[in-house]
């Protein structure tokens, strides 16, 4: 599997209600909202407004 924010618990997708059918994707552990969430989080860092990196907490998503 890979490390991805797709795969990950603290993930939530929040729909615009437009049109469109937008969604907007909310980072739980850092409370930024994030874009390319399918890309290996090994290989990308994602970084603040400010320019500060953003540590990420990934979890696997609990399949029961």
């Amino acid at each position: 599997m890979i490390r991805c924010c797709r795969n990950c618990a603290n993930l939530v997708d929040i729909p615009r209600k437009n049109s469109y059918g937008d969604i907007d994707h909310l980072c739980l552990a850092t409370s930024y909202y994030t874009t390319g969430i399918d890309k290996d989080i090994t290989k990308v860092k994602r970084y603040t407004p400010g320019g500060r990196e953003l540590k990420c907490e990934w979890k696997e998503i609990c399949k029961n």
